[in-house]
């Protein structure tokens, strides 16, 4: 038991965590001027009451990956869990067009050593590999640029999760939510070649480099 309780809330983290980058619909369903369904000419240019930082996001980014993995550690730490390690290997990358067409790719695994109390050490890894697609506009509404999503497709987009305490390794069967079912809205800061997301209500900051 004291294995499963620690299992759960740390892979679960694990899966807010590789989430980040990524985003979803408002939690009530409605939109803003600034949204894709209600944009009128379908270009993020011209929404957002021309504050959006809209030449500067476009384009391709690549998430500082081994960032998340600090940060996952150190939210596990404030929950009381002894975090030996954390690392992460791959790639996660954004492409935003100013059309309004957005790509979420992975192929990212992020890991993390955690000591159980009297006991041996776990290591928990998450692997997450394939492509979202969305839509996506600015929330015009928003005091701060942010981007809000639709049209999502997340067919191509696969999670596996693993355990291993004391050398055998098993596959832990936690449901992922669907990422489309995500709320909320992405608050971003761009500025040269440096682009970074912070997901409403969530609990990571990704910093994203220009690829």
């Amino acid at each position: 038991m004291p294995r499963t309780a620690t299992i759960l809330p740390l892979v679960l983290l694990m899966s807010a965590l590789a989430l980040a980058g990524c985003s979803g619909t408002d939690a009530d369903g409605e939109r803003g001027a600034g949204s894709p369904s209600t944009a009128s000419s379908g270009s993020p240019e011209d929404e957002g009451g021309g504050s959006s930082p809209t030449a500067c996001v476009v384009g391709q980014w690549a998430a500082d990956v081994d960032d998340l993995a600090d940060q996952l550690g150190s939210v596990l730490a404030d929950t009381g869990m002894t975090v030996i390690t954390t690392r992460a290997a791959g790639t996660q990358t954004v492409n935003f067009t100013e059309i309004g067409d957005f790509r979420f790719d992975n192929d990212v695994v992020i890991a993390v050593d955690v000591q159980i109390s009297d006991g041996p050490t776990m290591t928990a890894a998450q692997s997450h590999r394939g492509t979202t697609t969305a839509t996506w506009g600015w929330d015009a509404t928003s005091s701060q640029p942010a981007m809000v999503f639709e049209s999502y497709d997340d067919s191509a987009y696969t999670v596996e999760n693993s355990v291993s305490i004391g050398g055998a390794t098993s596959t832990t069967p936690i449901a992922i939510p669907p990422i489309v079912d995500a709320s909320g809205r992405l608050f971003v800061t761009c500025s040269g070649d440096e682009l970074v997301t912070t997901w409403e209500d969530g609990l990571f900051i990704t910093t994203w480099h220009r690829a």
